[in-house]
């Protein structure tokens, strides 16, 4: 009787301890997965409108990416007053500096972004600042600072309007190659630019030649 229940004790803790193991490895696979920086991560981000104060918005400038026409790798959203940028989707800040933009003949300042493995978007605040001291004043006011991560909907700044032609450059690569960010709005966000497109938009279509 005694070497039955042995027997039986032996055989209950084996099956308690496979349980525990099989707990234990389940747990552990799930820990990896989610801190392991090799965990891939490349779903196409949703992207809402960028300017909060839509109001102070005067011109769209299209994206066009194709053998033909003029090449411009983002969406520029002019302004005639300062406008608050908002983030678009969930990212982390990777870049943000200050140079002197000899084609344009400005000062500007500029915040990168990794959304994820595949997709970076990158926010260029052109004030059309005259000298580097109204650049700085651009500068400091952009809010977020390089590795923060910011939330869709959190303030990252104000475009300040130096003069005519102040303007954000919207710009979105994917594996290190520019996209066009409208294919990738919420419907949400391609009503508001499509009602405004009407009315401010620079051609008949703001992805000119351009596949996603």
């Amino acid at each position: 009787m005694e070497r039955k229940w042995k027997i039986t004790l032996g055989i209950f803790t084996s099956i308690i301890v496979l349980i525990g193991s099989t707990v234990g490895i389940i747990k552990l696979v799930d820990f990896l997965q989610n801190s392991n920086p090799s965990v891939i991560n490349n779903e196409p981000p949703v992207l809402e409108f960028p300017v909060e104060n839509i109001e102070v918005l005067i011109t769209l400038d299209a994206f066009i990416w194709n053998e033909t026409a003029q090449i411009h790798n983002g969406i520029d959203f002019g302004i005639n007053d300062t406008a608050t940028i908002i983030a678009p989707c969930n990212m982390t800040v990777n870049d943000k500096n200050l140079f002197y933009n000899e084609i344009g003949d400005h000062w500007q300042a500029g915040l990168s972004f990794d959304i994820n493995d595949d997709y970076e978007l990158f926010i260029a605040f052109e004030s059309f600042a005259e000298n580097e001291t109204f650049g700085n004043l651009q500068l400091d006011a952009m809010i977020v600072e390089i590795g923060q991560v910011v939330t869709q909907g959190e303030l990252l700044g104000h475009l300040l309007f130096h003069r005519m032609g102040a303007h954000i450059h919207f710009m979105l690569h994917k594996n290190y190659k520019p996209v066009c960010p409208y294919l990738y709005f919420s419907s949400e966000a391609k009503t508001i630019f499509d009602t405004l497109w009407t009315q401010i938009g620079t051609s008949s279509n703001p992805c000119n030649g351009t596949i996603s």
